[in-house]
């Protein structure tokens, strides 16, 4: 492991230049603080103000233009680059010296000198290009991630946090609920409008989190509640509305996956306190059947029939498919499909992970978390 990182040599660009919300030169630091590195030596050293940022941990010090001898390996690279995030990742795993730039780069990876104004919009570019996730769902890869990319980069030049746009977006999964509840079945189709506008918009706060290095446990919590409360509130006010309107089924329905998404919090947020170290994401735990997630795109090939099937299901029972299917399903006054929908998926969600709390004991802690 290499622990050592030098920014040294003749700037790429104005090191201070904000790209993606960031001064180029913050954004190094906290790259590569990411990566692994504990010190950094910076010629000419850096502003006093971020010193005491709260995201940097790293040690800082000031070099100059000289080769510094540390006994050990280290990353070098000059001032006023961007990259990549999984680059000095990558190189931080070796045992001998590197120059970023000098690096084979892997695919969909780049390095960009921001001397210019449009060199900078084209880092910015590629770093939004690096927010689309191998978890991804289907509609968040076709919809939602194109929109909330366009939302959150507009946003970068203003200090909006990503606990303040999980409350914003939260707003309008509260506002879709309220609209059918009062509505009625008038209040399906704006509803799922709202609805659609929330699961885009969630996606917002992740990716400020990502592009500006802001993270918390408080983050990770908001985010979680917010989004089961919406997807049972919504679910259950669409689900009594079509059981006012007449749907017995509904109802019986209702009740059915209300109960089930209950149990379902209940197992993930005991499992979340007790096996994820206190953590609000999900990716901190590993339930029955949990597949790995996904480090790249997947292999191009021929896919077997079962694995088809497991992707449609796996796809199908995603948050931003089954948030999404209440639109059409308004839209085509087909809506007890989607409440049908959903109620499966927290019926197998409350019924796999109850019975590993009962079965097992819970699920385990993910690997290397």
């Amino acid at each position: 492991m290499i622990r050592h990182a030098r920014l040294i040599g003749p700037p790429a660009g104005d090191p201070e230049a904000a790209v993606a919300g960031l001064p180029v030169l913050l954004r190094q630091l906290l790259s590569l603080q990411d990566a692994g590195i504990e010190e950094v030596e910076v010629a000419g050293g850096v502003p006093g103000n971020w010193k005491s940022d709260s995201r940097l941990t790293l040690n800082l010090t000031s070099g100059g233009p000289a080769q510094r001898r540390t006994g050990g390996p280290e990353l070098t690279a000059r001032p006023g680059l961007v990259w990549h995030p999984a680059i000095p990742k990558r190189l931080a795993q070796g045992s001998e010296s590197t120059n970023i730039e000098a690096a084979p780069l892997a695919a969909g990876e780049f390095i960009v000198a921001t001397e210019t104004p449009a060199a900078r919009d084209q880092a910015e570019r590629l770093l939004l290009k690096t927010l689309f996730k191998p978890t991804d769902g289907i509609v968040s890869r076709k919809l939602n991630r194109h929109i909330s990319l366009q939302v959150s980069r507009a946003l970068l030049k203003w200090p909006v946090t990503p606990n303040q746009m999980s409350v914003v977006a939260a707003l309008f999964g509260v506002a879709a609920i309220v609209v059918v509840a009062i509505r009625g079945t008038s209040g399906l189709i704006p509803g799922a409008l709202l609805l659609l506008v929330q699961s885009i918009l969630d996606g917002c706060d992740g990716e400020i989190s990502r592009l500006k290095y802001l993270r918390s446990r408080l983050g990770e919590w908001l985010d979680q509640l917010f989004d089961d409360v919406v997807n049972v509130g919504y679910f259950a006010a669409v689900g009594y509305t079509l059981y006012r309107a007449g749907s017995v089924p509904a109802g019986w329905i209702t009740i059915v996956g209300v109960i089930a998404h209950l149990i379902y919090q209940t197992a993930l947020y005991a499992a979340l306190l007790t096996r994820g170290g206190g953590s609000g994401s999900v990716t901190s735990i590993r339930w029955w059947g949990q597949k790995a997630a996904p480090t790249g795109q997947p292999a191009a090939g021929k896919r077997g029939v079962k694995q088809l099937l497991d992707d449609l299901i796996e796809m199908g029972a995603r948050r931003d498919f089954f948030t999404f299917l209440y639109l059409p399903c308004a839209l085509l006054h087909v809506d007890l499909i989607a409440v049908v929908w959903s109620a499966v998926i927290f019926l197998v969600s409350g019924a796999m992970t109850g019975a590993q709390w009962v079965f097992a004991g819970g699920p385990e802690k993910a690997g290397g978390r």
